[in-house]
């Protein structure tokens, strides 16, 4: 704790080299050594990781449209393949995993995945009970159906859990411009949820709507969140694809408008602007909007999953947020304080560059972190753990 209050004395400086995404300087440093463990190999595409109350793992792969089953012995079953009208395409397939909270007695997971029938497509949100003796799964319901979906890119769609039967939805805006700052669209977005019924709640900044979709939004002016992740005694964060530039990780505050607006600013541009004219947060919009709280600058390193991970075998990095990185093919540690503002990051060398682009990122059990691998063949999860 006595590191934490030394970082924020110094908390300017560092957080304007943060702002540039560059590496900041070590300050007393005492971060561990990490042994990298692989977990699983032969993989394409893991895309997400839910954790079960046993300590077994759940998985996706995008492509290939399935669910695996990790036990705490290290067994692994298939429990979903490819399910009638689940479709993958582009940067679309089946996405987010999340365990509902009563999974013990309930058996609930969630799915987050493309969707098709004929010449009409979607991106879902689905639940699913497993059966933990017969390794089965039965489709229970859609809870949230509709998302926006053109060719698969920005599909989006990661799945955080809150309290009771709160789920959290992230999602991309489709690659369509009007997306984002659109009420009626689930495109661009983080929904917030009742599990059992897909419905916003009444406590939702707009939960008196009469439009089903507006009653779910809890922030809005995303691009395309990749990953969701929620702070110990604090909020949801996001972790957000910029375009060229300036991916985002974000908190998430009720009612937020996130930025962005890649509408025409004139006449000769095209329908989906992602150029200079387009900053992920754009201020000139009426209203106030949030800034984020770290970013990459230019160029983009494709930000993707972030997890917060906890406990003293992670020294100085205890409670700070792993994000991995796709373009950047690396992981990062990100603190910040209470405001949300950036303190400091590192930059593990263990993980910097060695297995390729990072996916997805998870606390497990015993405080060890998770990441995934997306380079297209032989994919990996890996399980990280301080010396």
């Amino acid at each position: 704790m006595k590191r934490f209050n030394l970082l924020a004395a110094c908390g300017s400086a560092v957080a304007l080299v943060g702002s540039l995404g560059l590496a900041a300087p070590a300050q007393a440093a005492d971060e561990p050594d990490l042994r990298v463990q692989v977990v699983r190999s032969g993989l394409v595409h893991p895309w997400a990781l839910a954790f079960l109350p046993d300590g077994s793992l759940l998985y996706t792969q995008r492509s290939a449209k399935s669910v695996t089953l990790r036990g705490p012995d290290g067994k692994v079953t298939t429990v979903l393949s490819s399910p009638g009208r689940m479709w993958a395409g582009g940067e679309t397939g089946l996405m987010g995993i999340e365990r509902a909270n009563d999974f013990a007695t309930s058996g609930r997971f969630f799915t987050c995945h493309g969707w098709r029938s004929g010449t009409y497509q979607d991106v879902r949100v689905a639940a699913w009970r497993l059966s933990t003796t017969t390794k089965k799964v039965s489709f229970e319901r859609n809870l949230v159906t509709g998302l926006p979906s053109t060719t698969g890119r920005h599909g989006g769609c990661a799945l955080q859990r809150g309290d009771g039967h709160v789920l959290y939805i992230g999602t991309g805006d489709a690659a369509t411009g009007k997306n984002p700052q659109n009420l009626g669209s689930g495109g661009g977005k983080v929904l917030r949820v009742d599990d059992r019924t897909g419905a916003g709640f009444a406590t939702n900044p707009y939960g008196t709507s009469r439009i089903a979709m507006k009653r779910r939004i809890w922030t809005y002016g995303h691009r395309n969140v990749q990953g969701l992740t929620r702070q110990p005694g604090g909020p949801i964060w996001s972790v957000e694809h910029g375009s060229y530039r300036d991916d985002e990780v974000n908190a998430m505050v009720k009612g937020g408008n996130y930025g962005w607006n890649p509408v025409p600013r004139s006449s000769g541009d095209p329908s989906y602007n992602e150029g200079a004219n387009s900053p992920m947060t754009d201020f000139s919009l009426p209203g106030a909007q949030r800034r984020a709280s770290w970013s990459s600058g230019d160029p983009t390193v494709a930000s993707s999953g972030g997890a917060f991970i906890t406990g003293s075998q992670w020294g100085s990095l205890d409670r700070a947020m792993a994000v991995s990185m796709l373009k950047g093919e690396h992981l990062r540690f990100l603190v910040f304080d209470q405001g949300f503002k950036l303190v400091r990051q590192y930059r593990p060398k263990e993980l910097d560059g060695t297995y390729g682009r990072l996916r997805a990122a998870e606390a497990g059990p015993g405080g060890a972190l998770w990441v995934t691998t997306s380079n297209g063949s032989n994919d990996k999860i890996l399980k990280i753990t301080p010396r």
